[in-house]
């Protein structure tokens, strides 16, 4: 190969079939660029799809499909195609082939006790392996629970529930295993949906919601407090009873004299105009 005057060699250059001359590193170009394209599209898609899977404009056991993403909320077929996925991957969305499709994953008292269960074991077991040396750990709390509030006093249903997830993720975290990390990840998400129900409901009554909200942030400032002084006992305490809260609330909610009788299908359609949910819309 000649080198050049100045010693350098030249840039090497390849044939295409028909003999034009292209560079190896610009031919590579628009493709990595379309992938990093569509990678964003998808998660913007996902971020989308389960924010309204969680707040509920999906209605649960609503059908799910590449139309109605491409159609309605205006994704490419590849993006639409892998946000469906990921959300069956998540246990968001379950797939039912004998009735044509993939649905949003149901909500009925079976689902809702199996996400109680969940959440409470997540918690307990936090609360027992929650590392006290991890460093940052306190002032991390305390800076999402300052955004916490801030979502508690605008009443955002899908940013409270958001930066809880966050909350208690970056204890979860702490703990070090990965695997116990996407459980606690996957009950969350489940956790947050129930959430925007609860708080749904609790919203017939501006006391109730405004009570309850206070609760939560109480709870959350002596759960950071036990961590700052690594108080074990009182972490073990605090965690489970705070997870038992939603169950709590729920039951509370549902044997109100002046709501409807002991039916979740009938309380949520009367409350919200949504569509019963069935039990056949269970993964």
């Amino acid at each position: 190969m000649k080198r050049l005057k100045n010693g350098a060699k030249p840039s090497v250059r390849r044939k295409t079939a028909r003999g034009a001359v292209t560079s190896p590193s610009k031919a590579t170009v628009p493709s990595d660029a379309k992938k990093r394209r569509n990678a964003s599209q998808t998660e913007a898609a996902v971020d989308l799809i389960r924010s309204r899977i969680i707040d509920m404009s999906l209605e649960p056991g609503s059908k799910l499909d590449e139309p109605l993403l491409i159609n309605h909320f205006k994704l490419g077929r590849t993006p639409a195609r892998e946000a469906i996925n990921r959300l069956i991957a998540e246990g968001l969305v379950n797939i039912f082939p004998n009735r044509g499709g993939t649905f949003v994953r149901g909500l009925d008292f079976g689902e809702i006790g199996e996400v109680l269960v969940a959440n409470q074991l997540v918690e307990s077991v936090l609360a027992q392996l929650c590392r006290f040396d991890d460093p940052g750990l306190v002032q991390d709390l305390e800076e999402i629970q300052a955004r916490y509030t801030g979502e508690v006093r605008m009443k955002s249903f899908l940013g409270i529930t958001s930066t809880n997830q966050e909350f208690h993720l970056r204890m979860h975290r702490s703990i070090g295993n990965a695997l116990f990390y996407e459980f606690a990840l996957s009950t969350h998400r489940h956790v947050r949906r129930l959430l925007v129900l609860v708080y749904k409901m609790e919203n017939t009554k501006k006391s109730l919601l405004e009570s309850r909200l206070q609760i939560n942030l109480n709870e959350h400032l002596q759960i950071i407090d036990a961590i700052r002084h690594s108080d074990r006992g009182a972490l073990n305490e605090l965690l489970p009873a705070h997870a038992r809260q939603t169950q709590t609330r729920l039951q509370e909610i549902l044997n109100d004299k002046t709501v409807p009788p002991l039916s979740l299908d009938r309380l949520t359609s009367d409350i919200f105009g949504m569509m019963p949910f069935s039990k056949a819309t269970r993964g």
